[in-house]
């Protein structure tokens, strides 16, 4: 494989497990030195990972990369910067942190939940984005690769198509979509990409409720049309061609990469899952 991104430094939050993870996993893979960004450097052990023994900056480094572990605890605490790192400049920094809570209805949903969904779902993403901008402004523009920094923001297909048991994350979710599109716009002239890849269901820890429920795989199938769910690489796949030489005249989308979730879900296949 060509390493495209042979002496970039990308930063990947929610790096420990799941999409994070595979993205970490493909960057490195095109050269570029990863600061793996987590809670802890541990995977999560509900994860559907083969290795999850082995942590991610461990398995680049196994593999012939560079990558380094940093703590990330508060993203929503005031911070003047990225975590501290010997790998900087930075040029890619990939948003995978997220937080998800099992289906309720929006009446049975609590203030406690929205301002969790919207600490880790929007506030975060949103700081990561604000302080990578900041850095990337001080940064000249790399002429082959077209660009000053790259950002790609993660949300989640239930931010563009109605799904009944996630309002607070739902909302969450769109609103990183508008966020990518209007940051794109105020960046743009300074040759910053800021993209955003929506997901459909995916396995992951943090989903392994879901996929420990045979009612709602049905469901989860009914409403994707491909003929499977989808794997964490085929999210760090789409994240990784935003980030790629050929991707640096695309900025201010959200690409689902969904299965074709969001092409039309049949609402009332769905509906039977919380009205009984």
């Amino acid at each position: 494989m060509e390493a495209k991104l042979q002496g970039k430094v990308a930063l990947v939050t929610g790096a420990s497990s799941g999409m994070g993870r595979a993205t970490s996993l493909g960057l490195a893979r095109h050269g570029a030195k990863v600061v793996c960004c987590d809670l802890q450097k541990k995977a999560n052990p509900a994860g559907f990972e083969k290795d999850l023994a082995t942590d991610t900056t461990d398995l680049i480094i196994q593999s012939g990369g560079e990558a380094i572990f940093a703590r990330w605890t508060s993203p929503t605490r005031s911070r003047s910067r990225l975590p501290s790192t010997r790998l900087c400049p930075l040029d890619i920094v990939v948003s995978c942190a997220g937080y998800w809570a099992p289906f309720r209805k929006f009446a049975e949903e609590d203030d406690e939940l929205w301002a969790k969904m919207s600490a880790v779902n929007t506030l975060g993403t949103a700081r990561v984005a604000r302080l990578a901008l900041r850095q990337f402004l001080k940064q000249d523009v790399d002429e082959v690769w077209g660009s000053r920094g790259r950002i790609v923001n993660v949300s989640s297909c239930a931010a563009v198509t109605g799904f009944p048991g996630e309002t607070a994350y739902s909302a969450t979710k769109a609103a990183v979509n508008h966020m990518t599109l209007a940051g794109a716009l105020d960046h743009a002239k300074d040759s910053i990409n800021i993209n955003c890849v929506a997901p459909g269901v995916v396995a992951t820890g943090m989903a392994r409720p879901n996929f420990e429920s045979a009612d709602t795989i049905e469901l989860m199938k009914r409403a994707t049309p491909w003929p499977r769910l989808g794997k964490v690489e085929d999210i760090a796949g789409a994240v990784v061609f935003l980030c790629l030489p050929e991707s640096q005249w695309i900025t201010g989308q959200t690409l689902a990469v969904d299965g074709g979730m969001t092409l039309g879900v049949p609402p009332r296949k769905v509906a039977r899952y919380l009205v009984g």
